[in-house]
């Protein structure tokens, strides 16, 4: 089994939803001792600017340097999703909502035709079979 937990608080393993997150990985890990584990801090991924939608939107074969890097971040960031079985994630209330970290790790693996894909009946996710855990503290 392979664990990704996402950390999204600034406030490292002082918050309450980091330490929620680790109290999950350690029981999961404990049913199942040969468990891998991939933390994730998104405290490093990048934000959506328009430099970044500009790298997504170039075809790969025009892509600048700087905008292959870009690019391989968020590849990155959802080969994690993909190779993970569980996904843990910590995640703090900051002024009554998810901290803006949380929210670019989520359009980091949000991509169209790679985690999801557009159908007549509407958005249909492309992750399946993922046990997703949410340690939620405020």
């Amino acid at each position: 089994m392979n664990i990704l937990q996402i950390n999204s608080s600034v406030r490292g393993d002082a918050s309450a939803s980091t330490r929620l997150a680790n109290s999950i990985v350690a029981n999961l890990k404990t049913l199942t001792p040969t468990a891998t584990l991939t933390v994730r801090e998104t405290g490093q991924q990048p934000i959506l600017d328009d430099a970044a939608l500009g790298a997504l939107f170039t075809p790969a074969e025009q892509r600048t340097p700087e905008q292959a890097a870009r690019v391989a971040i968020d590849d990155a960031t959802i080969a994690e999703v993909q190779a993970a079985d569980v996904i843990v994630i910590g995640v703090p209330m900051y002024n009554f909502g998810v901290p803006v970290q949380l929210k670019a790790w989520i359009d980091a693996i949000a991509k169209a035709g790679v985690t999801f894909r557009y159908t007549a009946n509407g958005p249909e996710g492309l992750l399946k079979d993922k046990k997703v855990y949410l340690a939620l503290a405020r």
